[in-house]
């Protein structure tokens, strides 16, 4: 090589070391102005200071979180250690943990999940790992009509009186257009005195400011990037720092619903249980969706065409249920006291192998005998039944 372009490759070199540098050393967008914007408010402290001190002690913490697509990590990269969820628990471990091995960390982020699809398998995913703290995010997942804040607040009071008595701690994200459930979230998260984070107090002044783009935090219309997830597990560590100021006050239950409960004490059937009286096409076996690991199969007309009959006594229950894109896969009904009540399409254009969740009413507690069919012509084709669910 001359060595005049050995002169000019050190050149380019140089210049990309110093590029390198100069970006490493740049600062960040996201400020302490925002992480003291992301904190709301702490909430009681009980609960938080009781799975601090067992931190403490070098005894087993868990910290479980509930949520969409953004909790389960959904463009961080890698998605399981590089999420909010992940960066979080190893701080606070790090931060409180005399022995950070103990730490039992449970990400229950499931895409496309709302506060629905959350409390139906709550028990499963989260209440069964007896958890110390949860965090809640269903912010962009959930929508304002008056059922879905109920079932979100039957889910807060379903954790408020598990027997594992979790802190609670309410995360609110926020999409590319500034929508989100925070306004009617954050009165619940009030109303029950829980501690609360926000991403959109934190970012959208910035955004509107003109001090950062939506791009700084997210590479789509949702999602944080890498950058995102680090802040918002930044703003988590620290509502601790906040939060282990506060004494610590002996929890207490509102004595008055906010908005809603249809679905505080929610029950799963499961496969086994006396209240199915019959499984007819749907035999129960293994299937791959997520957390979901056994589900309730109609493979065509292999499977028959008898419905699966289930007698319960409650005044509403939830249905889970398997999408593909995929038009080898069909619509069930779901059939109370010989009425068609709705209908589960199977397949959708934009499915993803997601779950679909309905919420079903009684005209009374019963009971109730629901049948769980394919729909007429559609016998021949696939349906996955994932989880069924009902209020005493």
């Amino acid at each position: 090589m001359k060595r005049s372009c050995i002169r000019f490759c050190a050149l380019l070199l140089c210049a990309g070391l110093l590029c390198a540098s100069a970006a490493a050393e740049a600062p960040s967008v996201f400020t302490q102005t925002m992480l003291e914007r992301s904190f709301l408010q702490t909430g009681n402290t009980e609960r938080l200071h009781a799975a601090i001190q067992k931190a403490q002690n070098g005894e087993t913490v868990t910290i479980a979180y509930l949520g969409g697509s953004i909790t389960e990590g959904a463009l961080a990269k890698p998605q399981q250690t590089h999420c909010y969820a992940y960066l979080s628990a190893q701080a606070f471990a790090e931060r409180y943990m005399a022995d950070p091995s103990k730490l039992n960390y449970v990400n229950a982020g499931i895409s496309g999940t709302p506060s629905l699809l959350g409390i139906t398998r709550l028990e499963a995913d989260v209440l069964s790992h007896q958890p110390d703290i949860v965090f809640v995010e269903f912010a962009v997942n959930d929508s304002g009509d008056q059922i879905s804040q109920g079932v979100y607040e039957s889910l807060l009071r379903q954790l408020l009186i598990a027997e594992c008595k979790p802190a609670v701690i309410l995360v609110f994200t926020v999409l590319s257009g500034g929508n989100s459930c925070q306004e009617h979230m954050s009165k619940l998260g009030r109303h029950y005195n829980l501690g609360m984070i926000s991403v959109k107090d934190a970012i959208w002044p910035e955004i509107e400011a003109g001090n950062m783009t939506w791009s700084d935090y997210s590479a789509d219309y949702v999602h944080p990037n890498n950058e995102g997830h680090a802040f918002m597990a930044d703003a988590i560590d620290y509502y601790y720092q906040q939060a282990e100021q506060v004494p610590a006050e002996p929890f207490a239950m509102p004595r008055f619903i906010r908005i809603s409960n249809p679905l505080e004490g929610l029950e799963n059937i499961r496969h086994g249980d006396s209240r199915i009286q019959s499984v007819g096409g749907f035999p129960i076996g293994p299937v791959a969706c997520y957390s979901y690991v056994m589900g309730w199969w109609h493979k065509g007309l292999i499977s028959g065409t008898e419905p699966m009959v289930v007698v319960m006594e409650g005044s509403c229950m939830t249905v889970a249920y398997k999408q593909m894109k995929d038009t080898t896969w069909g619509s069930a009904q779901v059939w109370v006291d010989g009425v068609c009540k709705a209908t589960l399409p199977g397949y959708d254009a934009g499915a993803w192998g997601n779950i679909q969740t309905q919420l079903i009413t009684f005209s009374d507690k019963g009971p109730h005998t629901v049948e769980i069919r394919m729909a007429e012509g559609q016998e021949g084709k696939n349906f996955q039944l994932l989880d069924i669910a009902v209020v005493p």
